[in-house]
């Protein structure tokens, strides 16, 4: 059957979501308040704000923007409004791709149907997925064009996760990975690198028979690290660790904007990506993030992590000038240079060895004014 894909048009307009840990002020424990949150939230904040699976998270979202700069504006407001109105029910926004130390056990889900089939469902594996991560959409002109994207950005996922990994703890414990989060998410069906579709009827073929299957109802329940959203008109980045520091979220921001308009405006032919080898790579972006060796297969050596990012921000400026986000994409080499989420929350730890403090370091961060400064 048919998936109508809106036609996003021309401009690579953008929207970000990011999914936010809500934490006791007190204890730094995750809590089960999202609802007194969402009750208390004006009414222009509402269309902005939404559930995830579990009681304490939300999620924050721009609408579609024009430019990277009007996606900050649109988040620095909701991190900075939404936190003050957590601060009112006695709780703090702590951004990260998973907590320090909170128990999977101990959260509740949201009271909505599509999450309550979904813990039915998954059961454990659904019990357990609580992390947090940030979710990219750049706009593409039609389905074609989506898939055509959704191989390129398939295929650099391993150094966008490796960039974006802020998730060393869990249980409290490190995991030994820079990116625990994504282990944990992808024992979900329909998870992790999507398929190498030759194009979009490949696609509407996969969806058809995974709804025939009665695995899906459509093609949302499709989790991957990248997707076509036929609904909306983009492909979606969904592979990203949520970001404590704003600038942080900006820079991946940025530079999947930047490789969407890059890829787009190549001469084909466009190919399909080497799934087997991006599975291989990205497991080494979520255990050693930039500390990672990435294997090139067209070029038949390795090449450090820290050096593809630095030769792919050099290669992307021309893109990033037309885009007017040349300021955000050079975060990406302030993340090269000052280390990832990950790498600042293991400082923090191993200064202090309190987990608290690492949860403290996350809530200050959150908050807009400071971000920038922790980057």
């Amino acid at each position: 059957m048919p998936i109508e894909f809106k036609e996003g048009g021309s401009g690579y307009s953008l929207g970000v979501e990011e999914e936010l840990p809500i934490v006791d002020a007190t204890t730094g424990e995750l809590v089960q308040k999202v609802e007194e949150i969402m009750s208390r939230l004006p009414t222009e904040l509402h269309e902005s704000v939404s559930y995830e699976l579990f009681q304490s998270v939300m999620e924050i979202k721009t609408p579609p923007c024009a430019s990277t700069f009007e996606v900050e504006k649109h988040l620095r407001e909701l991190r900075s409004r939404v936190g003050s109105w957590a601060a009112a029910c006695g709780a703090s926004l702590a951004s990260a791709g998973t907590h320090p130390f909170s128990r999977y056990r101990d959260q509740k889900v949201t009271d909505q149907e599509r999450y309550k089939n979904v813990l039915r469902t998954l059961r454990w594996i659904a019990q357990r997925e609580v992390i947090f991560g940030q979710h990219v959409h750049v706009a593409v002109p039609g389905p074609e064009e989506a898939i055509i994207a959704h191989n390129r950005l398939a295929e650099q996922t391993p150094l966008l996760l490796a960039l974006s990994a802020n998730s060393p703890f869990w249980q409290g414990f490190d995991t030994g990975f820079e990116s625990a989060r994504v282990k944990i998410f992808e024992s979900f069906p329909r998870a992790g690198l999507p398929p190498a579709f030759p194009d979009y009827e490949a696609f509407e073929g996969y969806v058809d028979l995974m709804v025939e299957a009665g695995a899906m109802e459509d093609y949302t329940f499709c989790w991957w690290d990248v997707r076509p959203h036929a609904k909306i008109g983009t492909i979606e980045l969904r592979v990203l660790d949520s970001q404590t520091s704003l600038k942080d979220t900006m820079a991946l921001t940025a530079l999947t904007q930047c490789l969407v308009a890059e890829v787009l405006e190549e001469v084909g032919p466009h190919e399909p990506y080497n799934r087997h080898l991006a599975i291989e790579n990205k497991f080494r972006a979520s255990r050693y993030g930039m500390d990672a060796v990435f294997y090139d297969a067209h070029g038949k050596t390795t090449v450090p992590a820290r050096d593809l990012a630095r030769t792919l921000v050099e290669r992307l400026k021309p893109h990033a000038q037309d885009l007017g986000c040349e300021g955000e994409l050079e975060g990406v080499l302030e993340i090269v240079a000052g280390g990832t989420g990950s790498q600042r929350q293991r400082e923090v730890y191993k200064e202090s060895g309190n987990f608290l403090d690492v949860v403290a370091f996350l809530i200050e961060g959150t908050r807009p004014a400071l971000a920038e400064e922790q980057s």
